[in-house]
C-alpha cells in the first residue's frame, strides 16, 4: 500500500512538474511599436511571406486593425489565440529566432536616396565567371525573350556591369487596381567580388472612386516618401504601407538573399 501510494504521489509529482515545464517553456516574444513587450506567448502564425496581400483601393486611410496581415499567438492568460496586427508590431521572436517585420527595418539611405548595395565575395571566380552568372540568373530569374533582354538589360561586359532598368516585382491582380514598385538593379563584378546595388524605387498604384466604379486614379510615389509617410498617428495609408512591404520583401528577403546564395553556391543561378 505504501508503495503504491508513493508510486502515485510519484506520478502527481511528475504530472505537475510537466504542466508546469510546458507553461514556462513559452518563450516566444513581441515588442509593439509603442516598446510594450508580450513575453511568455507561443506564436502560431506570422507572415513569411509577401504573396497575394490586398489593399483597400478606395480609402487612402485606414485605421491599422483594417489591415490584412497579422500575428498570432497563445497565452497561458488567455483561452483563446490573440491577434495582433503585423503594422503594430517592432520586432518578434518565434522559437530561438528574431525578427523584424517589413515595414519596421531600418530604411537604407546614402545620400539622401534610398539605396540597397550589397557586397558579395567569391575568391577563385574571374570577372567573366561572375558577369555570366548574374547575366544567367537575371534572365532566367525573370523569363526575359530575346526583345525584353535588348530593352531590358543594360550590359557592358568589359567593365563588368549589368543593368536592369524599371523592375517590376509585386504586382498583384486586383482588376483595374493593380500595384507594384519598380526599381533599377545593378549588377558590378570584378575578380572575386560582386557588388549589387538597387536604387531609384517607386510605388505604382491605382486607386477608385467610391460611388463611381468607372474612375481609376494611377498615382507613382518616391520609396523615400511612402516610407517615411505610411503611418499618420492611429491610421495608415494602405498604398503607401503596401509600398513599404512590398521594398523590403521583395529587395531584402528575395533579392539580395538570392544574390548573395549566387555567389556562395547555396542556390541554382536560375532562382532569383
Amino acid at each position: 500500500m505504501k508503495k503504491s501510494l508513493f508510486f502515485l504521489f510519484f506520478l502527481f509529482f511528475l504530472s505537475s512538474i510537466l504542466k508546469f515545464s510546458t507553461t514556462t517553456a513559452q518563450n516566444d516574444y513581441i515588442v509593439t511599436i509603442e516598446d510594450k513587450t508580450i513575453s511568455g506567448i507561443t506564436i502560431t502564425s506570422f507572415p513569411q511571406k509577401l504573396e497575394q496581400y490586398t489593399v483597400n483601393v478606395y480609402n487612402e486611410n485606414l485605421m491599422s486593425k483594417y489591415e490584412d496581415l497579422k500575428i498570432i499567438y497563445t497565452s497561458p492568460k488567455s483561452k483563446k489565440p490573440v491577434t495582433i496586427e503585423y503594422n503594430e508590431v517592432k520586432k518578434f521572436g518565434v522559437s530561438g529566432v528574431d525578427y523584424i517585420p517589413w515595414h519596421a527595418r531600418k530604411i537604407p539611405y546614402i545620400d539622401g536616396k534610398i539605396i540597397f548595395d550589397t557586397i558579395v565575395e567569391a575568391p577563385g571566380k574571374t570577372k567573366d565567371e561572375l558577369y555570366a552568372m548574374a547575366r544567367s540568373a537575371l534572365i532566367l530569374g525573370m523569363s526575359l525573350t530575346a526583345e525584353q533582354i535588348q530593352k531590358t538589360l543594360i550590359e557592358d561586359k568589359e567593365s563588368g556591369s549589368i543593368m536592369v532598368k524599371r523592375l517590376v516585382v509585386g504586382s498583384g491582380d486586383q482588376g483595374r487596381f493593380t500595384s507594384y514598385i519598380y526599381f533599377d538593379l545593378l549588377v558590378r563584378v570584378k575578380d572575386g567580388k560582386a557588388r549589387m546595388s538597387i536604387a531609384d524605387i517607386n510605388l505604382r498604384y491605382a486607386k477608385g472612386a467610391i460611388f463611381n466604379d468607372a474612375s481609376v486614379f494611377a498615382y507613382e510615389v518616391k520609396a523615400e516618401i511612402f516610407t517615411e509617410k505610411w503611418r499618420s498617428g492611429n491610421n495608415i495609408k494602405s498604398h503607401y504601407y503596401k509600398g513599404t512591404l512590398l521594398m523590403f520583401y521583395y529587395i531584402e528577403d528575395v533579392l539580395i538573399k538570392n544574390f548573395v546564395n549566387l555567389y556562395t553556391g547555396k542556390q541554382k543561378s536560375n532562382d532569383w
